[in-house]
């Protein structure tokens, strides 16, 4: 044994004290069965240490057992070799077989191709493009005669409805006009059955002749009247000459009636004077009355002149008033339907652009939501393939978390670690660990809790300023298999499987902290030694100085000096939670491991930051899982909703694109028909607006003329009146006059007949016989003419009454006639307005019936389109069948080609490469599997060798009169040691006894130093190589 691995060997006894030791001298050891040829020298060196107490033959038998497993070391690593050697066969004859896959695609690739630029090939594709291309343009164009022959059908329909009820308002108007016309004629029937102008003159004869009887009978009333007067005077003057007769002998009486008598003569002489006079005033006033007259009576003629010709004027005036205003109506009605026009066509042209637009805006939305259609079919598809891929995942979680580290070790690669987790060729005792329990090391909870041990770990070695240590996944599965096994009830030990590493344990209840007693405790018990001075140089002295010089104070501390250790570089760290029967639940396990650990080699080593957050990871993946994949679920429903949406809306813009077309072929023909009836609303309005110029200019004319005539019937009004106010005036005077002599003459008739009243008085006194006589025969005379004049007057009154009948009646015809004459006026003007409506209502039908005949043109004109688009169609799709046909036979006469034959013999050798490389992997994988069983046999073969050489080792031991039978878990004791060596095993008893803490359990070399009992040589037990110092860690 060369002097580092002794001391290396010293120092595994000396940390054992409650932990694993450092790893022995073999820095190069990274194999178990590197480890093993490790063990096997160091056990030969102490065989030829005892060599001269052992006999030939225990020699013999440990040399042979050397050298079968030497032998079978070389087998394995032969079996090691061939897997290697097969692993990398299948692997290139995979590779071989990717490629040929490869290689027969594109010769299939080159095939089609080869095809396609056959020129015959690729002429019937272009023709079968080309059908396709004619075939699409055919369906559009039916789709846009069919919008077109709707939109046309809808405004004939339109039309004709508008042109029945422009029919049915002409029918009514023709009506109303008919009506309007028998009452027009009916009330000029009337006005013809009656001559007014014959009524209006008898009407004026008779009221003239009623005049005439009126002054007729006002003379004869007024002769009646005096001729009573004067019968009643003579009835006076009988009266007074009787009375005379008896004054005629009385002188006084008598000169006094001769006084009376001068008087009366001096009286009428006056009153003769002023006759003459007044007759003078009389005849003066009677010519300027007839002047007055005449002036008047011409005034009158100019008058009437000027009134006929205001009259024939405004006869003109009016007829040129009718035709401007029927001229001005129809430029109305034309103005209005050009308005009409004019904003249907500029309603059309807007609807036409908004149709335009929202065409536009259709096809842009189709477009978008073809688009969108697609992305979400994209989204969708790709959420169909994420919910699978989290379904998957899901599943493994599932599977993952009932595998726990384990689980994780694979997903990590870690090999080596899985490998120790479930191995039971690599480790023992793996019926306590159920791979993901609840309480079991494995599970997902307590690798995370592990892991938070650790960080409490590397806390404490940062304190104490040492390096971090590193989690190796190796030594983290061997604390799991450790701790499940200490967590069993009565396994309150190392059981020391586990060769080259440091271990700590500790039992308790689940909330307790392994560290309380590992470290906190034992360095209290560590500083009280220090500052003791029962420990000489203990600060100074190193772990295995600690182990060497004070034994039994490492037996108290070791926990807390592996923890410290610089020596050791990763750990792993394990919590079981099963009940351990006499500590409760749960059990903690770390193992340490140095830089020369043969574990290394494979072993996979992290930073506890960077290994937390890949478990983390792990962790929240598995247990994420299930919520991934109903999150994703629920992505898949929404990008089904989501698509049925875009679907949805795909089809919708695909409908509204197609209205929007029709719409806008229809806003076109609507468009053009508007256009149409604007450019003919147009020309009838500048028809309209010549005639309303010709008719206002003969209009302006007329009226002009007519306030000229009336201008002049005005004046001549003036003139007549003046005329008439002097002749009135003339005629009053010469009334005034006439009665101013007829006064005068009544003054002279009474002066008259007082002095003839004065000469009879005078005569009756003078010749009363006489007179009295005189006076009787005037008065008889008198009163005859009085009854004369009063039969005069009655039959004048009657004559009156038949002329003011006659003139009543006259006058009531007259004005019957007026009322005709003016109900044959309104009955006119109805008529007119009625003829004017029907002109009116005539012109909008013709109108619309024209525009109805060009719809139904349209119509008729689209609805042959479209059977000739659906003719086109049908022509269409059968050329894009006889293209298609014309292409499979090209596509088929290509295939005799030379190039797509040497293109399809490419195909045929890649498909040959393809099997024989698919052959050839199916030999390397049996080839493979050879290999693995020839690996495992040789496995098993030095697993077996490696037995065998412990077995005669131990028999060896056994033969020299040591003996290990009854030793049993922490209290195994060194065999083969002399009576001086005893003391050593007594000491490591005693701290199995005594220490309630972990003890070393690495499975190691059981080794007793030579150096420390003077014994020739040590025991080395295969299963148990090293110090097997234990004890057991309480609940504290």
């Amino acid at each position: 044994m060369n002097k580092k691995a002794f001391a290396t060997a010293v120092a595994s006894v000396a940390v054992a004290g409650t932990i694993a030791a450092p790893a022995m001298a073999d820095e190069t050891a990274v194999t178990p069965v590197e480890q093993a040829q490790q063990a096997v020298a160091q056990a030969q060196e102490a065989v030829d240490q005892a060599a001269a107490q052992q006999n030939a033959q225990q020699q013999d038998q440990v040399s042979a057992a050397q050298q079968q497993v030497a032998d079978a070391k070389d087998s394995l690593d032969q079996a090691n070799t061939g897997v290697q050697d097969a692993q990398q066969g299948v692997d290139q004859a995979q590779q071989q077989v990717d490629q040929a896959q490869q290689n027969v695609q594109q010769a299939q690739q080159n095939v089609e191709n080869t095809i396609n630029q056959n020129q015959n090939v690729q002429q019937a594709t272009n023709g079968v493009q080309q059908a396709q291309d004619s075939l699409d343009q055919a369906h559009d164009n039916l789709q846009q005669a069919q919008a077109k022959a709707n939109q046309t059908a809808q405004n004939a329909d339109r039309l004709e409805k508008a042109m029945n009820d422009s029919q049915s308002i002409r029918d009514d108007a023709a009506r109303a006009k008919a009506k309007a016309d028998k009452e027009a004629q009916e009330a000029q029937a009337k006005v013809d059955a009656t001559d007014k102008t014959k009524l209006d003159q008898d009407t004026a004869y008779r009221k003239a002749a009623s005049d005439k009887a009126q002054a007729k009978a006002d003379q004869a009333q007024q002769a009646a009247d005096q001729a009573q007067s004067k019968a009643d005077e003579a009835k006076a003057k009988l009266d007074e000459a009787t009375r005379l007769a008896g004054d005629a002998n009385d002188p006084a009486k008598v000169k006094e009636a001769q006084d009376a008598a001068r008087k009366a003569g001096e009286a009428v002489d006056a009153a003769r004077k002023s006759q003459a006079e007044a007759t003078v005033a009389a005849a003066t006033a009677k010519t300027t009355a007839d002047k007055a007259q005449s002036k008047a009576d011409q005034a009158q003629k100019k008058l009437d002149q000027a009134n006929d010709d205001a009259a024939s004027a405004k006869a003109k005036a009016d007829k040129t008033q009718a035709a401007f205003d029927k001229a001005s109506n129809d430029k109305t009605t034309s103005d209005k339907a050009l308005d009409k026009a004019q904003t249907a066509n500029e309603k059309a042209q807007g609807e036409l652009a908004k149709a335009n637009q929202n065409a536009a805006d259709a096809q842009a939305a189709a477009d978008k939501a073809s688009q969108d259609a697609d992305a979400a079919q994209s989204a969708y598809d790709a959420a169909v393939k994420a919910a699978a891929d989290a379904k998957k995942a899901a599943d493994e979680a599932v599977k993952k978390e009932a595998q726990g580290a384990a689980g994780w070790f694979q997903t990590d690669d870690a090999e080596q670690a899985y490998k120790y987790l479930t191995d039971s060729s690599v480790s023992k005792y793996l019926e306590y660990t159920h791979i993901g329990a609840k309480d079991d090391a494995t599970s997902l909870d307590n690798l995370l809790r592990a892991l938070d041990m650790i960080d409490e770990c590397n806390r404490l070695r940062e304190e104490n300023g040492l390096e971090p240590l590193k989690v190796s996944e190796t030594a983290l599965a061997m604390a799991m298999v450790q701790a499940n096994y200490a967590a069993q009830p009565g396994h309150y030990g190392h059981n020391y499987q586990y060769e080259n590493t440091g271990e700590n344990l500790a039992w308790g209840t689940a909330d307790w902290n392994p560290y309380d007693g590992w470290y906190t405790q034992e360095k209290e018990t560590y500083d009280a030694a220090v500052k003791s001075g029962d420990y000489p140089d203990l600060a100074k002295l190193s772990t295995y100085d600690v182990f060497l010089k004070y034994p039994d104070l490492y037996q108290k501390i070791g926990h807390y000096l592996n923890i410290i250790s610089p020596d050791y570089i990763a750990t792993g760290m394990a919590y079981s939670g099963y009940n351990t029967g006499s500590y409760g639940n749960g059990a903690s396990s770390q193992e340490f491991f140095n830089e020369w650990n043969s574990y290394n080699k494979n072993d996979t080593v992290y930073d506890a930051a960077v290994y937390r957050t890949m478990v983390e990871n792990y962790v929240n993946g598995v247990r994420n899982a299930q919520s991934t994949y109903d999150a994703a679920l629920k992505k898949v429903d929404e990008a089904k909703a989501a698509l049925d949406k875009a679907n949805q809306t795909k089809a919708s813009t695909a409908d509204a694109k197609t209205a929007a077309e029709q719409a806008q072929q229809a806003a076109k023909a609507e468009a053009a028909e508007t256009a149409k009836i604007l450019t003919d609303a147009t020309a009838k309005s500048q028809r309209a607006q010549t005639a309303y110029d010709e008719a206002k200019t003969a209009n302006d004319q007329a009226q002009a003329d007519y306030s000229t005539a009336d201008t002049a019937r005005q004046a001549a009004q003036a003139a007549y009146d003046e005329a008439k106010t002097a002749n009135g005036q003339a005629q009053t005077n010469l009334k005034n006059a006439q009665a101013a002599v007829e006064q005068a003459k009544q003054a002279l008739d009474k002066a008259q007949a007082d002095k003839t009243t004065a000469d009879e008085r005078v005569n009756i006194l003078t010749d009363a016989e006489n007179a009295l006589a005189t006076a009787k025969t005037n008065y008889e005379q008198a009163k005859s003419e009085a009854g004369q004049a009063k039969q005069a007057s009655e039959s004048a009154k009657v004559d009156l009454k038949a002329k003011q009948d006659a003139y009543a009646q006259a006058k009531a015809k007259s004005d019957e006639a007026e009322r005709q004459v003016k109900d044959l006026e309104a009955a006119l003007a109805d008529l007119k307005a009625k003829t004017d409506a029907l002109t009116a209502a005539q012109s909008d039908l013709d109108t619309k019936i024209q525009a109805y005949q060009q719809a139904a043109a349209a119509r008729d004109e689209a609805t042959k389109q479209v059977e000739q688009a659906k003719t086109n169609v049908k022509n269409a799709e059968q050329a894009l069948t006889d293209a298609k046909a014309k292409l499979e036979q090209a596509r088929k006469e290509a295939k005799d080609t030379d190039a797509v034959k040497a293109a399809q013999s490419a195909v045929d050798k890649a498909q040959m490469d393809l099997d024989a490389a698919k052959q050839a992997l199916t030999e390397a994988k049996a080839k493979l599997a050879g290999a693995k069983t020839t690996q495992a046999k040789a496995k098993s073969d030095y697993d077996k060798a490696q037995a065998a050489l412990a077995a005669a080792i131990k028999n060896a031991a056994d033969r020299n009169g040591s003996k290990t039978d009854g030793a049993s878990g922490p209290q195994i004791e060194q065999a083969g040691l002399k009576a001086s060596e005893k003391a050593t095993s007594n000491a490591a008893a005693k701290a199995d006894q005594v220490m309630a803490s972990t003890g070393a359990n690495t499975n190691g070399m059981l080794l007793a130093a030579v150096a420390l009992t003077g014994i020739g040589w040590t025991m080395l037990d295969m299963k148990r190589r090293r110090m097997d110092v234990t004890a057991r860690h309480g609940r504290r």
